[in-house]
């Protein structure tokens, strides 16, 4: 009987949870931008800030009209030193602005080894700083 009610217990719970969980993905919010970036950046930009933003329920979608950001955004090369000597790495350059043109940020991820790297930075810190600032204005 015990082990009866304990299964029936986890199975509800496992069942809860799923409905939980399920229902998160639903509320995920939709931010359309426009970027300027070379298709091959573009492409890899936009993948990363889904994949960073879906922890914060937040979905990224292209758009060239009624965005409510443009996020201009360039990789580079730049030589960085070790104890080998200098080595050419990656540079990810980002401005972002507001729907009218005001820049709301900007930053530069340096150093890292890759294109794929500097966008997965650049990436980051997008949602990291969109979400803080969405969460202020919710308040």
């Amino acid at each position: 009987m015990k082990n009866t009610s304990v299964i029936l217990v986890i199975g509800l719970l496992t069942a809860v949870f799923q409905t939980l969980c399920s229902g998160q993905n639903s509320s995920s919010q939709i931010i359309r931008v426009k970027l300027e970036a070379n298709q091959w950046d573009t492409d890899l930009l936009l993948g990363k800030l889904n994949e960073h933003g879906r922890s914060h329920h937040l979905e990224f979608a292209l758009a060239d009209e009624d965005y409510e950001y443009r996020i201009a955004f360039e990789t580079g090369q730049k030589p960085v030193g070790t104890v080998y000597g200098d080595i050419n790495a990656s540079v990810g350059t980002t401005t972002v602005y507001d729907a009218q043109g005001k820049e709301v940020f900007g930053f530069k991820r340096e150093g890292r080894w890759t294109d794929s790297g500097a966008a997965n930075a650049a990436a980051k810190e997008i949602v990291k700083r969109l979400y803080k600032l969405r969460q202020a204005v919710r308040k």
